[in-house]
């Protein structure tokens, strides 16, 4: 019994709050306080971190609402959506009923035009004759010059096509929806790289890492429904062709390039080249080959990431670092600014020169890091650092030690074997191969 009831006042006694357990209290208080100062603090962290590589994520958001809202027109009247690629120029009308398409990589221009499905196919022959003769006449589009140096010699190929909501057209405004997709995962590589190579010390490179991640997954996400929209969007018109409600027909007009039309632009574009390389301290061969590669030397290149102009800027990434490291500003390039040549050009040199003297330059053999800049370009100094390091580190400081113990031929076959992307190995291959074709004419 008196066992039992000491047992029960030790109990009773270390329930009373005595000062001694009062004290041991407060510390445990002070324990819960500091962990939820602590969440608090990592939040506040984290939101920083998602704001600093994630400012312009609604320009991005805002980008491709308006594109798909566009090209969702021009498939409505067309059947397919033809959209400007890095070496195809495509323009319409204001009424998007007459369209032009520059394909650099076949030498030849399409003017295309929609008429009424009962006109007979000799007046809507002398249609399209009659929208290409105003189109030369006036003169300020791209189309209109290329239409003026085009071969004397080769006759024009005119016929008459229907509009056709096909599978072939389908899978094609796909397949620019992916490709586009693709490229902005490389863009989100790029504001990690530049998130990482140019962060302060509080700036966490595994939280870069899962804000990277998390960008993907929604821009993955996004990609994923705008395709599941353009199927919706065939099969819907689909059934009101199948109904007879299709009221237009196409008749095309194609003709043969200028066979000097390259040299032409290249020649147009030449003393930028020059005058920026020496600036920029890189070689003018270089921006002459990237350029090529780049945009075929069309000042108007347009590619659906979006990237601008003669090397192909984008805005958010390229043109956001030079603005900040050159310009001293804070924001993203424009459209208009990227189509200036002189602009675009000082842009890219620019650029060029970051990624040599910044972003890579921990390593030190200057052709082994001159192919790293022609990848880097394409892809990011990230997945260039990925193709070098054995954990697929994204670190280039890491991957720099194994560059920097082989040769530069070494460093080329090494890049051409292991970068992540078919794309940036093929690119890799033109650009260095045009820079001997330049360094010979410069």
């Amino acid at each position: 019994m008196k066992t039992r009831l000491t047992g029960l006042m030790a109990c009773l006694l270390l329930s009373m709050p005595t000062a001694n357990a009062v004290g041991r209290f407060a510390e445990i208080d002070a324990v819960m306080d500091n962990s939820l100062s602590e969440q608090q603090t990592e939040k506040e962290y984290q939101d920083f971190v998602f704001a600093y590589m994630a400012e312009y994520e609604h320009w991005r958001v805002e980008y491709l609402k308006d594109f798909d809202k566009y090209r969702a027109e021009i498939i409505q009247k067309w059947g397919v959506g033809d959209v400007s690629q890095p070496h195809k120029n495509v323009e319409y009308s204001a009424d998007q009923n007459l369209k032009s398409v520059i394909d650099y990589d076949k030498g030849e221009l399409t003017v295309s035009v929609l008429v009424d499905n009962n006109l007979s196919d000799q007046a809507a022959k002398a249609e399209v004759t009659k929208q290409v003769e105003q189109l030369v006449a006036k003169g300020d589009s791209t189309a209109a010059k290329a239409l003026s140096s085009a071969q004397p010699q080769t006759q024009a190929q005119i016929k008459v096509i229907e509009v056709e909501f096909s599978a072939a057209n389908e899978k094609q405004a796909k397949q620019v929806i992916i490709a586009q997709t693709k490229a902005q995962l490389t863009e989100i590589d790029k504001e990690s790289d530049k998130a990482q190579l140019t962060k302060n010390d509080s700036l966490s490179v595994d939280l870069i890492e899962q804000v990277s991640i998390q960008k993907k997954k929604k821009l993955l996400a996004g990609a994923k429904q705008r395709l599941e929209s353009v199927a919706e969007d065939y099969e819907q018109h689909r059934q009101q062709e199948k109904a007879q409600l299709t009221e237009k027909k196409i008749v095309e007009y194609k003709v043969a390039l200028a066979k000097n039309g390259l040299s032409s632009r290249a020649n147009a574009v030449v003393d930028f080249a020059q005058t920026e390389g020496d600036r920029w301290q890189v070689s003018s061969a270089l921006i002459m080959a990237v350029i090529h590669s780049e945009s075929s030397f069309d000042p108007k290149a347009t590619s659906p990431i979006p990237a601008y102009g003669l090397m192909q800027i984008v805005p958010t990434t390229a043109g956001y670092d030079v603005n900040q490291i050159v310009r001293k500003k804070s924001e993203p390039m424009s459209s208009g600014e990227l189509y200036t040549p002189n602009i675009n050009v000082e842009t890219g040199a620019a650029y060029l020169n970051i990624l040599n003297k910044r972003y890579l330059k921990s390593i030190e053999n200057d052709e082994s890091r001159l192919y790293c800049v022609i990848a880097a370009y394409n892809t990011g100094a990230g997945n260039v650092a990925r193709a070098f390091n054995a954990d697929g580190a994204r670190n280039i400081r890491k991957a720099s030690k194994v560059i920097n113990k082989m040769s530069p031929d070494e460093v080329y076959q090494h890049l051409l074997t292991n970068l992540p992307y078919d794309e940036t190995k093929h690119y890799l291959k033109k650009v260095s191969s045009r820079i001997e074709l330049y360094q010979n004419r410069l």
